[in-house]
């Protein structure tokens, strides 16, 4: 079971490796690399959102899962917000700000969270790893992505405060604008044909792939020297696998004891999946949106390529801590 949910790691860096080598063969060059991003946002993303939510969900378990929903959407933007907190704690620069707080908060919920979740839950666990996804990936377009802009301004010396409109203009993204549409048309109970299912699909299938092999291109690009340690990189590591995991469990038991006290083996089993989850790895797509705003993305790749790293050591940790609880 360790070594299944171990598998979805070890393809990460095979497919991190694939875009080193692609890069050091000189066949995608770095000006290349960067229409990698605006594919990933703009078609990729969606497309996961569409095919996912709608083949996961239906309106009455929309309904029916209001505590596990009520839950994970309370925690993330709690995540965020102690990412914040941290961030001033530990005196990150404004200019890395909203990256330093995206890798601390938001984990990769699909591609490394997907498999994980059905290694050490099995299918009653993949719900509520849906559940999880919904909650990250709205979390991340909504704040994280405004908080790395936020960041990019910074770096062109553009500090601004902004106006509500302008905020929700810079919100208007793709991947946020898909999620809430997808929730109208479960809502309204909207059949969508098999073709857009299957192009939603194949067109999704191309996320992982392109963020890991762009992730590959920038590591060949920054080379050892820019992937040295650093103490920000400790920072994150913390926040990643210890506080956010914390904050999620201490969450998940509040909620429990207020809403349904004697806590069902069910609800136990959603507290071990939220726990499991948002202790991954960063999101990757944190490198992406900072290439894409022209914020510090080899400060974001180098953070993202760790947290993979330690996270060798820490699913298997988490999945036997999980299993005594």
């Amino acid at each position: 079971m360790i070594f299944n949910s171990l598998q979805a790691v070890l393809v990460i860096f095979a497919l991190i490796g694939a875009g080193v080598f692609v890069a050091w063969r000189k066949w995608v060059s770095r000006e290349t690399a960067k229409s990698f991003p605006k594919i990933v946002i703009n078609l990729a993303v969606p497309g996961t959102v569409v095919y996912s939510l709608y083949s996961n969900f239906t309106r009455q378990q929309l309904i029916e899962a209001w505590l596990p929903l009520l839950i994970i959407f309370l925690v993330m933007p709690t995540a965020y917000i102690l990412g914040h907190i941290f961030a001033r704690l530990f005196k990150v620069p404004v200019t890395r700000r909203g990256v330093f707080v995206v890798l601390f908060s938001f984990s990769n919920s699909v591609f490394i969270g997907f498999p994980v979740a059905q290694a050490l839950f099995g299918d009653a666990g993949m719900t509520y790893a849906v559940f999880y996804f919904l909650a990250n990936t709205s979390a991340f377009w909504l704040l994280g992505n405004y908080a790395i802009k936020r960041d990019a301004d910074a770096l062109k010396g553009r500090q601004q405060r902004y106006r509500f409109g302008q905020v929700i203009k810079k919100l208007i993204q793709p991947p946020i604008l898909t999620v809430f549409v997808m929730i109208v048309v479960i809502f309204a109970q909207i059949k969508l044909p098999d073709m857009i299912l299957t192009t939603a699909k194949y067109i999704g299938n191309l996320t992982t792939p392109l963020s890991l092999i762009f992730i590959g291109c920038m590591i060949y690009d920054m080379g050892f020297a820019g992937m040295r340690w650093e103490k920000s990189v400790a920072t994150v590591l913390l926040g990643r696998f210890v506080i956010i995991p914390a904050l999620c469990f201490g969450m998940c038991a509040l909620g429990i004891a207020l809403f349904a006290p004697g806590a069902s083996a069910e609800l136990v089993l959603m507290r071990n999946v939220f726990v499991m989850q948002i202790g991954l790895p960063a999101m990757m797509q944190t490198s992406i949106v900072a290439e894409l705003y022209g914020a510090d993305s080899e400060y974001a790749t180098k953070n993202v390529f760790f947290t993979m790293l330690a996270s060798l050591l820490t699913i298997p940790l988490y999945m036997l801590l999980l299993h005594t609880l």
